[in-house]
């Protein structure tokens, strides 16, 4: 009696973030496409993967070996390409939109649609973003919730104000944390671009120039490092059409010491800038699953965060914690560590191996196909599954240790949801 023939399960990736500008969410996409990539043929799973994007998008840098990219042009681009052209590529197989946003027509056809939601910061913080990008998506986010098949998160933060806002959506959440460093970037000794580094030993910032990132605070802790201790610092990052404008200026007594880099896109470079600096600090108000406290301790660098949950649960124990809210605590947090970097660097590079983009990319197919996908890719369609369910990889999503205590002056500060935040989406 012949078996009967199963088809490959085809997962068809929403390229739409080939054509934005870099920015976390950016980042974290192209390591997440590449990284399932390689997941697919390293493993020799039996999954389709399927790149859909623009005509012009730039994919040579990814290295793609099992992926197809099929190329989709029309007149439109950007948010409407993705509205309007998107959902007739798709052919059958799962969505899976890495950057917030999917086509209404496959969200509302029955498709099966997963979305990756990274947070919700324009919600918790508005002032931060412009109107429009408000708009957009708080008008998306209610049928994400209801309709999308899976929902990603990267953080149980994340899952839980997701969930307060949907709670009948609760069960279709997964937490697929962030991976760390590329290991597709060369941890060089190349100079960073242009003459920009002060001398060895400067504080660091990097991220986008936004309210929530409490760049505001970075640049007064700047100010007086330069100040008091004729320590330099170095800021990396940049706004943009998406972000509020900030108003800052740096005194002219200590410009030679406080300088702006603008966004530094090549890994290479940023690396070498991770490798110099005395430290990190990255003092956000709100955050997910942020990247620069992991790249910078996988170079050494000592990190010092703000005391917020989604910090706690990224970097354990392996970081300084500060309060965002108190310029004096973050001064003296830096001062800290400065004075004695190496047992939290090498505390931190212990803790940056933990998190993996291999490791996130089985997270997503694992949540992607579900346990009756997995049996039937596996050519076992009757058979009982291991484990709780999904995809079962060789590489096994790692669990970072979770944070017995902090090391900060503060106890964790908590995002709280305030009363419309609770409505359901």
């Amino acid at each position: 009696m012949n078996q009967p023939t199963t088809r490959r399960p085809e997962i068809v990736i929403n390229g739409r973030f080939l054509m934005q500008p870099v920015t976390g969410v950016q980042r974290v996409a192209r390591e997440l496409t590449r990284a399932l990539d390689r997941l697919v043929a390293e493993d020799g799973l039996p999954v389709a993967l399927r790149l859909v994007c623009e005509p012009s998008a730039e994919v040579d840098d990814l290295g793609l070996r099992v992926t197809k990219v099929e190329r989709a042009g029309s007149r439109w681009g950007g948010h409407a390409w993705e509205q309007l052209v998107l959902p007739g590529r798709v052919r059958g197989g799962h969505l899976l939109c890495l950057g917030n946003t999917a086509p209404f027509a496959s969200l509302h056809a029955g498709q099966g649609v997963t979305v990756m939601i990274h947070d919700l910061s324009y919600r918790q913080f508005p002032g931060a973003y412009r109107l429009h990008y408000r708009l957009g998506h708080r008008f998306m986010l209610p049928s994400l919730l209801r309709r999308a098949r899976t929902i990603i998160t990267v953080s149980e933060r994340e899952k839980a104000m997701l969930a307060a806002l949907r709670p009948e959506a609760r069960g279709r959440i997964r937490v697929a944390q962030n991976g760390g460093w590329s290991s597709s970037a060369a941890s060089s000794h190349e100079a960073a671009p242009g003459d920009v580094a002060p001398t060895r030993g400067y504080m660091l910032f990097v991220g986008s120039l936004s309210r929530r990132k409490n760049i505001h605070g970075v640049l007064s802790v700047a100010v007086q490092l330069a100040r008091e201790d004729g320590v330099g610092t170095l800021i990396v990052g940049g706004g943009s059409d998406i972000l509020s404008p900030i108003a800052g200026e740096i005194p002219a007594d200590v410009a030679h010491l406080v300088r702006f880099t603008g966004p530094v896109t090549e890994l290479d470079a940023l690396g070498r800038l991770y490798r110099n600096a005395g430290c990190l600090l990255f003092p956000s108000f709100y955050e997910a699953s942020p990247l620069p406290p992991i790249e910078a301790m996988h170079f050494d660098c000592p990190v010092v965060v703000s005391a917020i949950p989604a910090m706690t649960e990224r970097c354990g124990t392996a970081a300084v914690y500060c309060d965002p809210h108190d310029v004096d605590d973050m001064l003296a947090a830096v001062r800290r560590v400065l004075a004695d970097p190496a047992p939290l660097a090498a505390k931190g590079r212990l803790h940056a191996a933990h998190w993996t983009w291999r490791d996130q990319a089985a997270g997503v197919l694992d949540a992607v196909l579900g346990t009756n996908a997995r049996r039937s890719a596996m050519g076992d369609p009757a058979g009982e599954a291991p484990g709780e369910g999904g995809l079962m990889l060789a590489g096994t999503p790692q669990q970072a240790p979770r944070p017995r205590s902090t090391e900060g002056t503060v106890s964790n500060r908590m995002v709280q949801l305030s009363a419309n935040e609770r409505e359901r989406a």
